[in-house]
């Protein structure tokens, strides 16, 4: 059974990302659970408590749908479709989110930034060592490096939209994915790669 912290992040987490950070407050999340807000600040010191542990929700979320991308696959396979999970989490409502993370929460924002880019380093860090153990990937790879610039890819991704509008991000995340694919893997990796994408 649910604790009322759990019910109450989950309640919170679909609103926040939906209608941003700085539109839902303390009454709507009360009204929706149809609790007092006496109950909530039992649970919850404050907004800001709360916004904390619904960003972890998330970063637990997002973890374990990794974890479940990757089981039983293959190194090329397993980052396809990590990277297509990445798509996801800058459309423009979650990318709403992040920005009012940013801009009123920024200390959790710091944290939740460090956490992501040493999630994203560590995650692909992994999927090169398996990619070279099956043979896809250059057995020459900086793995420390790789591991490196893609998070800094990933990480600079909106930023790049914003300097380059016109650009559209399917186009974007296509591209990169096609340099990564051609920088990592070796000849054995590219032919799986484009039997299947055709």
């Amino acid at each position: 059974m649910e604790t009322l912290s759990e019910n109450i992040v989950k309640v919170a987490c679909p609103k926040f990302l939906q209608f941003r950070i700085r539109s839902i407050s303390v009454d709507d999340i009360c009204a929706d659970l149809r609790i007092s807000k006496k109950t909530f600040y039992c649970t919850f010191s404050s907004k800001e408590d709360l916004v904390e542990a619904v960003l972890n929700y998330q970063m637990d979320m997002v973890q374990e749908n990794f974890d479940k991308l990757q089981r039983n696959k293959n190194a090329i396979d397993a980052l396809v479709l990590i990277i297509n999970e990445v798509k996801k989490h800058t459309k423009d409502n979650i990318s709403a989110f992040y920005y009012d993370l940013e801009k009123y929460y920024p200390v959790i924002f710091a944290y939740y930034k460090e956490k992501r880019t040493q999630f994203i380093h560590e995650s692909f860090e992994a999927n090169l060592r398996q990619g070279i153990a099956e043979g896809y990937y250059r057995e020459d790879v900086d793995i420390e490096m790789g591991s490196i610039f893609h998070a800094v890819q990933l990480s600079s991704m909106k930023v790049t939209m914003e300097m380059f509008p016109k650009t559209s991000f399917k186009r974007l995340t296509g591209f990169y994915i096609d340099v990564l694919v051609r920088l990592i893997t070796n000849e054995k990796g590219l032919q799986y790669v484009q039997e299947r994408i055709r």
